[in-house]
């Protein structure tokens, strides 16, 4: 694989991953036009997946130290048998919430038969031959985000990230990071705005829920990767994973506080409602 290659698929990556427009949506659209079905990965997009974790951790360097803290200090409190009737600070059940939106993911591991796990199944609408599907989830993705943005406008009190918005931001994601089109941050974001937690905390909450699923998806995507890439593509796809993803979450949180979420969502609108027609003439065609 040439660097350039590396070079582009990092860059791309990076910027459809952090930014609401959906990285699964437009590699979908890349490899329905280049015949590309089988659904294998290379070692490099591993390789990109844990840099793009790594440049959104050292922009929100903070944040992840605290959060890590708290992990830690839950884990010792544990053991101490301390944490039985004391009231958890702001910080510590803002942990406690993202540790609960994670546990819905554990679905993933339900074997399918033949198929193989739950994710696996999900996975399939990335490379099912028809582009249908990653427009209307697309679509739909547009639309949260610009009913987020509504929210946003209105003059009400911030809420911090609750049990219920927690639970259901942990069930969407089983399908938000499998199921092609969606935005994984972008659709956290929305939906935690739209309950009325602040700007900010949204924003964090995504960022921060994102970090493991693309370490862990980076390492799977290695070990099961049929193309593998010299040394010199590896770290160049690496350094411009991190830089690209470190700027582009700087970016997304000065957009979001200056209340521009709302383009996000007309271009995945627009870009949605295009590849769904385009979806739908595959699926006239072949028939």
């Amino acid at each position: 694989m040439s660097i350039l290659t590396a070079i582009f698929q990092a860059l791309f990556q990076a910027v459809c991953r952090i930014f609401p427009i959906s990285e699964t949506a437009h590699s979908s659209v890349f490899h329905d036009f280049a015949g590309r079905f089988s659904g294998e990965c290379s070692s490099l997009t591993g390789i990109v997946h844990i840099g793009i974790a790594v440049g959104i951790v050292i922009a929100s360097y903070k944040l992840f130290l605290k959060m890590s803290y708290e992990l830690f200090s839950t884990v010792g409190d544990v053991f101490k048998k301390r944490l039985k009737g004391s009231k958890p600070s702001g910080a510590r059940h803002y942990m406690y919430m993202t540790l609960m939106s994670f546990c819905p993911m554990l679905l993933w591991l339900i074997p399918c038969g033949k198929y193989g796990l739950l994710y696996n199944v999900l996975r399939t609408t990335q490379f099912n031959k028809t582009l249908l599907d990653d427009g209307l989830f697309l679509a739909i993705t547009g639309v949260l985000l610009i009913l987020a943005s509504v929210q946003l406008a209105k003059s009400s009190i911030p809420k911090p990230v609750a049990e219920l918005p927690a639970i259901i931001v942990g069930a969407l994601s089983v399908f938000l990071i499998p199921v092609s089109g969606f935005s994984f941050i972008g659709v956290v974001l929305a939906v935690l705005v739209l309950f009325g937690v602040s700007k900010r905390h949204a924003i964090n909450y995504a960022l921060l829920m994102s970090v493991p699923v693309l370490v862990v998806s980076g390492i799977v995507e290695i070990c099961i990767s049929v193309t593998h890439v010299g040394v010199a593509s590896i770290i160049i796809g690496l350094v411009i994973s991190i830089v690209a993803s470190f700027l582009s979450t700087v970016f997304l949180k000065y957009f979001v506080s200056k209340g521009y979420l709302k383009y996000f969502g007309y271009y995945d609108v627009a870009v949605g409602i295009i590849i769904l027609v385009i979806g739908i003439f595959e699926l006239i065609l072949r028939k």
